[in-house]
């Protein structure tokens, strides 16, 4: 599968008073990753939607995410971002932070390919992911990104 990888530095507004990343930020730093992970796959999600009014993006319908050691203040993580399980028309991503060789988090989304429900303009539904989105999730391959990314 493929599997992207970029560095975070911890930046003192990341963090809570005693210098340590406050958890709510790994879950904005996994939204950023299915971002990269798509635009390494040749799909960037903005250019997805925007080229198909009825695309709807990927809700997320499940979250969770694991806490093993602190990261502070100034330390720069690595984010790996990969997909590990496809579904009819959900799938998976797996992402898991580390610091050198110590593993500070890991997260796993569950989410969904939607469009626009022809039946109501209000609502949404599942598909499956489109047959060039998967086989570019699927490449064998993995891309770093080696720029700092700071939210």
């Amino acid at each position: 599968m493929l599997e992207t990888r970029y560095d975070i530095r911890v930046d003192w507004g990341h963090c809570d008073p005693a210098q340590i990343v406050y958890n709510p930020n790994f879950v904005v730093w996994m939204e950023h990753g299915v971002n990269v992970l798509f635009e390494a796959a040749g799909h960037a999600l903005s250019d997805l939607i925007r080229a198909d009014p009825n695309r709807r993006g990927l809700p997320l319908v499940k979250s969770e995410a694991s806490f093993m050691a602190p990261a502070r203040f100034g330390e720069v993580l690595v984010l790996s971002s990969r997909v590990t399980r496809f579904g009819r028309t959900s799938f998976d991503i797996g992402h898991r932070f580390t610091r050198g060789d110590t593993v500070i988090a890991e997260g796993k989304q569950i989410r969904v390919w939607s469009v626009a429900d022809p039946d109501d303009p209000d609502a949404i539904r599942a598909e499956p992911l489109p047959a060039e989105i998967r086989a570019g999730l699927e490449e064998d391959r993995i891309v770093t990104v080696r720029t700092f990314w700071q939210g």
